[in-house]
């Protein structure tokens, strides 16, 4: 094989990989501590759906659908619905979920379903909440990944307070874990399943030295 056969083959194996696995590199701080701005992470295409890659474009189209790939406490790239860049994310709630939040607190209802709410809480030692609405689950995923907030952030309201609200069908409810620094869908609202394009399935870049953390924006 020539030197220009073996590159063309390199180049169409690169292009092929890249259609469903590529690097995504953090660039805010919204999702502290799981990551950090500078953080790299590989996200895939193919579990959640095969999504029309992004190749300095954006159309918001699944060429293949595989809602059911989609999870609760899944971290996902998709497209602002106003910026119309991607964000990074972690999915709280799926379609057909009931949350809320009060007081910086979260509040997730399983399938709009107080009984199967409940009984997941007991099996996984989940913390509740009651009201007229029946069983919720509390901070559901603060035991599982580390959720942070700053005392003295005290606005806007979002970040505080978010009404009951039922996620429509084919939509995605994300928040940050850093729940006082992050534009997330208190803001915008839940994300059409169309716009979610990647999925992220392990973390590759960490361990930056102590004058590049100097350098990142916290507040």
């Amino acid at each position: 094989m020539t030197k220009r056969a073996v590159l063309t083959v390199s180049i169409v194996a690169i292009l092929i990989v890249s259609l469903f696995v590529r690097i995504y590199r953090v660039s805010d701080i919204s999702m502290l501590y799981t990551l950090a701005d500078g953080d790299l992470v590989l996200v895939e295409n193919i579990s959640a759906g095969i999504h029309v890659p992004s190749y300095f474009f954006y159309v918001d189209k699944h060429i293949y659908d595989r809602e059911k790939g989609i999870r609760r406490g899944d971290l996902l790239a998709f497209r602002h619905p106003l910026e119309g860049r991607l964000y990074l994310k972690r999915c709280v709630a799926l379609p057909g979920d009931r949350i809320f939040q009060k007081e910086k607190n979260l509040f997730l209802q399983i399938g709009a379903d107080s009984n199967k709410s409940c009984l997941l809480a007991k099996k996984a030692g989940i913390e509740t909440y009651r009201d007229e609405d029946g069983c919720w689950l509390k901070n559901p995923y603060s035991g599982y990944y580390k959720i942070t907030h700053k005392k003295e952030v005290s606005g806007p309201v979002e970040l505080i307070d978010y009404p009951k609200t039922l996620i429509p069908p084919h939509n995605y409810f994300f928040m940050g874990d850093f729940r006082d620094n992050s534009t997330d869908s208190r803001f915008f609202g839940p994300v059409d399943y169309d716009r979610i394009y990647y999925k992220v399935f392990m973390i590759i870049g960490r361990g930056r030295s102590l004058d590049d953390l100097l350098r990142v924006k916290w507040l």
